[in-house]
């Protein structure tokens, strides 16, 4: 297998980026940005700050729901 290297200017970079995300699923998109959330929190040791929100989200929730 040969490996073949591209060099691109930014804007065409852009571009692709933008072109590849629009190819994807709203659920694939989503997929990916989860995927993005959960390394911020590990990498940047945020757990207990993300379980303090989610608690206050279930409550939201919660109230919502009985509206």
């Amino acid at each position: 297998m040969e490996k073949v290297i591209r060099k691109i200017l930014k804007d065409e970079s852009d571009n692709l980026d933008i072109e590849y995300w629009h190819s994807k699923s709203p659920e694939e998109r989503l997929d990916a940005l989860q995927i993005l959330r959960e390394q911020y929190i590990y990498f940047f040791n945020k757990q207990e700050l993300y379980n303090e929100s989610r608690k206050g989200l279930r409550r939201f929730y919660k109230i919502i729901k009985r509206v």
